[in-house]
């Protein structure tokens, strides 16, 4: 993790500090992931990972706080990975076990004063997106809190400086991972196997990857750009959200 993401860390922060943050701007993000298969090059929980940088970002930028992530993503009973590397799956398996965990991290949320609560899914599937948000939706009812949750990059289009989107240990997940965390990527993993010779790589290859190929296509610079653009997109539209809420607050 990168040393000026520890200032909106809940479980890093005194009480002192986190009330100032409370008071400044109460809105809590609580990012998730999963642990599986990325790569050779990756750790198993790059999902969950890169989602927590990407809020600490909007946090740094729109205010909040940013809450340990959730590892135990909606994998179901499947122990994936590519021939010879499957059996590192841990998941919640069901959604109904992620709907509950994330309900009462939502329901303390609230109670603890926070107004916007905000779940961001680093693991690209819309029923862990949607048991996030449905949880939050039971938190906040006949509350002053609001809150929605989101896939890490759904609210971002491919351009000319971010050509990439969501994808499964490619460019996008281990640029993330590049430069949030540089210590743990190992590209001559992956690199001296030899598999990876396409542009486009699929998750049924050799190296179950999908996405554009990490060896040609991934770099911190990269994964810079995604983290605080996404971190920008999301972080504003938390921002929002807490200003439609701000009469309630007074």
């Amino acid at each position: 993790m990168l040393p000026k993401y520890e200032a909106v860390c809940y479980e890093l922060l005194r009480p002192e500090q986190v009330e100032a943050l409370r008071e400044a701007a109460p809105i809590a993000y609580v990012p998730a992931g999963s642990l599986e298969w990325h790569g050779l090059q990756n750790p198993l929980g790059t999902d969950a990972l890169k989602a927590h940088a990407i809020c600490c970002e909007a946090a740094l930028g729109h205010g909040g706080v940013v809450l340990p992530p959730f590892y135990q993503g909606l994998l179901g009973y499947n122990n994936w990975g590519p021939e010879g590397w499957a059996g590192f799956t841990l998941s919640f398996n069901e959604g109904p076990t992620l709907e509950a965990a994330m309900l009462g991290i939502a329901r303390a949320l609230v109670f603890g004063g926070w107004k916007v609560i905000v779940g961001v899914s680093g693991h690209d599937v819309a029923p862990q997106r949607d048991a996030m948000q449905r949880a939050i939706e039971t938190a906040t009812r006949g509350t002053q809190a609001v809150g929605l949750a989101l896939l890490e990059g759904e609210l971002h289009s491919p351009d000319e400086e971010i050509p990439v989107s969501m994808d499964h240990a490619g460019a996008w997940e281990t640029s993330c991972m590049m430069y949030a965390f540089p210590d743990k990527v190992e590209l001559d993993a992956l690199r001296k196997r030899k598999l990876c010779t396409e542009d486009q790589l699929k998750m049924s290859g050799p190296e179950g990857i999908g996405g554009k190929n990490p060896l040609k296509y991934a770099s911190a610079e990269l994964g810079g750009k995604i983290i605080e653009r996404m971190g920008e997109l999301i972080g504003r539209k938390a921002r929002q959200m807490l200003e439609e809420v701000a009469p309630a607050r007074d």
